[in-house]
């Protein structure tokens, strides 16, 4: 597993800079603007999360909690405001 880990890591890094990029100030404008209207405002990016896993079965929609890792959890997805990357 931890070989794995390394050749992800590695390729994530390897591709920082062209594929991976905070944006620049026109298009930081286009997607506040679009998370605007999505009810996120000052919103310019997100970051994929992780799972979290959750104690119990929420009451409404429970079944919607259920993955392919654990039987109950929600995404945590991180919204960027104001970020010093």
């Amino acid at each position: 597993m931890v070989n794995y880990t390394n050749r992800v890591m590695t390729a994530l890094v390897s591709t920082m800079g062209h594929e991976i990029a905070w944006p620049d100030c026109q298009q930081r404008a286009v997607n506040s603007a679009h998370f605007a209207e999505l009810d996120f405002p000052g919103c310019i990016g997100l970051v994929d999360g992780t799972l979290v896993k959750l104690s119990q079965r929420p009451r409404d929609d429970g079944e919607t909690y259920f993955d392919r890792k654990m039987s109950g959890s929600c995404h945590d997805l991180t919204c960027l405001r104001r970020s010093l990357l």
